[in-house]
């Protein structure tokens, strides 16, 4: 039976891949090159708020999961959580939208998208993590594809009434978060441990002192992975922004497809083994990683021109640096998680900084030889992703041996 769940979860994760690169065809096909690059900027604007606050919040509640079912506590435990993070998020609209509105009152309709996406991604997320790690794993994948659906659909009707744009593409991915969310919300509220009249309380202290390292961390990731936007846009290089988004975008696709299944299958061992299983996780992701690697680059050509436009053609060998930088997320994540078991989440802030400086090291060079473009732009991020994971892989064996 369990092998069964695991080929049907498998088959489930190539259709979501496939809906992933068919949105990415629609919209690139229907979006100018300036456009595109103005989405990347303003998502990784919307992404800055789950990186500061609300993928640490997300960590620890995955990590408090199993000591709930543990204790015979409810998962209502979190609603606490929760409902502080609505109201952070409600302020920061306001306050968004009044400083907007003196700057540039014409991108005052931006904010509510951008805090809006970001909130919604996260308790999706959150809301996915909890079902699949209660072991259902088939509704967690099932809602997965049911929101590639409706990003496809929600596009394709909202293009019959607006114009292409950037801000079309985040309407599009904010109306299918929203309808996932409500589902999951229905999952959740349905599972036992949701009605277990039992309450943990976790105390601010708590959930800071584990939070801040992972937050700090997670900042200067999106920093890292996606800093460049936020620097090239506002010096005027949009259309650098969008070649290399688009075509790094489908590298990321892919190998975060593989990631997906594959922790959606393997992380619930590491929280099982308390860590146990690390030396097993990594080996296999990294067996997954070089499979990835091999196909992008002997079918880059065909692949960037199948799922894209023929503008990108050219550029397709760029697909490398999106494999090897979400390789790199896949093996900090497995990584990460193993120190946050063993309540190690400084370790986290450690590496991190380290990457950090490795990032502003190379790119400055970069700068300061007037060698920035669109081929060199990605050998920032592919450098600090192997610097962090070198450092926490050293950190783990240490931790094991």
């Amino acid at each position: 039976m369990k092998k069964i769940v695991v080929i049907e979860i498998g088959v489930m994760r190539i259709f979501v891949v496939l809906l992933q690169l068919l949105f990415l065809k629609i919209y690139t096909n229907h979006t100018s090159i300036y456009e595109l690059g103005i989405y990347y900027f303003l998502f990784t604007l919307s992404y800055s708020l789950n990186a500061f606050l609300l993928v640490p919040l997300d960590y620890f509640q995955q990590s408090q999961l199993y000591l709930l079912k543990k204790l015979g506590a409810s998962l209502r435990s979190f609603l606490g959580i929760n409902k502080n993070v609505l109201k952070i998020s409600a302020a920061l609209v306001v306050l968004s939208i009044i400083v907007c509105y003196f700057v540039d009152p014409a991108d005052t309709k931006l904010i509510p998208i951008i805090v809006l996406l970001a909130l919604s991604t996260y308790l999706v997320t959150l809301l996915r993590g909890f079902v699949n790690n209660l072991e259902q794993r088939r509704a967690a994948i099932y809602t997965l594809l049911l929101e590639g659906v409706l990003k496809i659909v929600l596009y394709i009707l909202y293009l019959k009434f607006l114009t292409p744009s950037a801000f079309l593409i985040l309407g599009a991915l904010l109306s299918a978060s929203f309808i996932t969310l409500i589902i999951l919300l229905i999952i959740v509220k349905n599972t036992k441990e949701y009605k277990y009249d039992k309450l943990q309380v976790f105390p601010s202290n708590q959930i800071i002192k584990f939070a801040y390292p992972i937050s700090v961390g997670a900042v200067i990731n999106w920093i890292q992975l996606q800093g460049y936007r936020m620097i090239l846009v506002p010096l005027g290089l949009v259309e650098i922004v969008g070649i290399y988004g688009t075509v790094a975008n489908v590298g990321i696709s892919g190998m975060n497809a593989l990631s997906t299944i594959y922790s959606q299958l393997f992380v619930p061992n590491l929280y099982k083994t308390h860590g146990a299983y690390i030396k097993k996780y990594l080996t296999y992701a990294i067996v997954c990683i070089i499979v990835v690697i091999t196909v992008g680059l002997t079918f880059s050509h065909l692949i960037i021109g199948l799922l894209t436009k023929s503008t990108f053609v050219k550029y397709s060998w760029l697909i490398l640096y999106g494999i090897i930088s979400e390789a790199g997320n896949f093996l900090i994540g497995g990584l990460t998680i193993y120190l946050t078991i063993k309540n190690l989440t400084k370790a986290t802030l450690k590496a991190s900084i380290t990457g950090l400086v490795a990032f502003f090291m190379s790119f400055g060079l970069l700068y300061l030889l007037h060698f920035v473009n669109v081929y060199t732009i990605g050998l920032p991020i592919i450098f600090t992703q192997m610097v962090i994971t070198i450092y926490l892989a050293i950190i783990v064996y240490r931790i094991r041996k």
